[in-house]
């Protein structure tokens, strides 16, 4: 006899709930005509999921509203379960907040970073490449150059412009050397 019942509260809930009273005094007053009317009949309370089914009909302004700043803009705002989800989702652990300042940057004590194996062993790779090319080119600019020989007989005793220039070279070497 019970069991149906419950069953008859629960076709009774989904009917009021069917009506999609607007006006939120009229909607308590018939959820309240209801539940009176089975614990005056059964002489129990309604099943607790049936209670909130017409909890939440009551507050359907509320719940339905999806305006993220409800929480600042209302005086007492809750929020439905998805709601809920939603901002704990969002929400960051106290672990986040340890270091971070109020200016938004983090305060702990720097610590460098180890390379991984594969950044050193290209460090090394790199580092040598540039080395080899470097070793290489010091060795063509300290090189002795080709031995060219001169014979004051053979010019008619006038020094070729390659010697010359040299010459004139040097002095500006030096004259730059002794300004600086």
């Amino acid at each position: 006899m019970g069991e149906s019942y419950k069953e008859a509260f629960v076709d009774a809930v989904s009917e009021i709930i069917a009506q999609d009273i607007e006006d939120r005094p009229e909607r308590i007053a018939a959820i309240h005509g209801l539940t009176e009317a089975y614990v005056e009949d059964i002489g129990e309370r309604p099943d607790a999921a049936q209670l909130e089914r017409l909890a939440d009909y009551i507050l359907r302004e509320e719940l339905a509203d999806p305006n993220p700043y409800k929480m600042t803009h209302e005086e007492y705002p809750f929020m439905s379960e998805w709601q809920f989800e939603l901002r704990r989702d969002r929400e960051t652990g106290m672990k986040a907040a340890e270091h971070a300042g109020t200016d938004g940057r983090d305060h702990r004590k720097p610590t460098k970073r180890r390379r991984t194996n594969y950044e050193n062993w290209r460090v090394d790779k790199d580092a040598h490449g540039r080395n080899k090319a470097r070793q290489d080119q010091y060795k063509r600019d300290t090189s002795p150059g080709p031995l060219i020989t001169y014979s004051l007989r053979d010019t008619g005793g006038e020094f070729k412009p390659e010697f010359t220039e040299a010459r004139t070279q040097a002095g500006r070497w030096h004259r730059l050397l002794a300004q600086g």
